[in-house]
């Protein structure tokens, strides 16, 4: 008879392949947090936000609108934070704020002919159009 030997290095990459299984199945059936929810919808609902912030909406009316349709209680803080940090993840990507009109980028630096203040509680300060960027 041939009866297969187990070597120790097979039996132990099964063990860690049978934990790494269970481990996948035990994440796989959890929920996501609250707070996971909230950014997984800004993050979806980002695009549509700066477009309606740089077309001149009031900071407090957009907020307003997240969250009601996330049907969460962000404060505006909170939500400038999200701004801020979805800016630099995406930026830090290569996929910056863009008009979606004209394709032009909105958050641009002092370096470039359009400055935008960084520092601003609201981009309704702004009213960017597509004409002030192509000049």
């Amino acid at each position: 008879m041939n009866r297969e030997v187990s070597s120790p290095v097979a039996v132990e990459a099964k063990s860690t392949s049978a934990l790494h299984d269970r481990l996948d199945r035990l994440l796989a059936k959890a929920k996501p947090t609250k707070r996971e929810l909230i950014y997984k919808s800004f993050r979806d609902l980002y695009p549509k936000l700066e477009a309606h912030l740089s077309g001149g909406k009031l900071l407090k009316d957009v907020l307003a609108a997240f969250n009601e349709v996330a049907q969460t209680k962000v404060c505006a803080r909170k939500f400038n934070e999200m701004l801020d940090e979805e800016r630099a993840r995406r930026d830090s990507l290569g996929n910056p704020v863009r008009c979606l009109a004209c394709g032009q980028r909105l958050n641009q630096t002092e370096k470039d002919d359009v400055a935008v203040p960084t520092g601003s509680n609201s981009l309704s300060e702004l009213a960017v159009s597509p004409l002030t960027l192509s000049e």
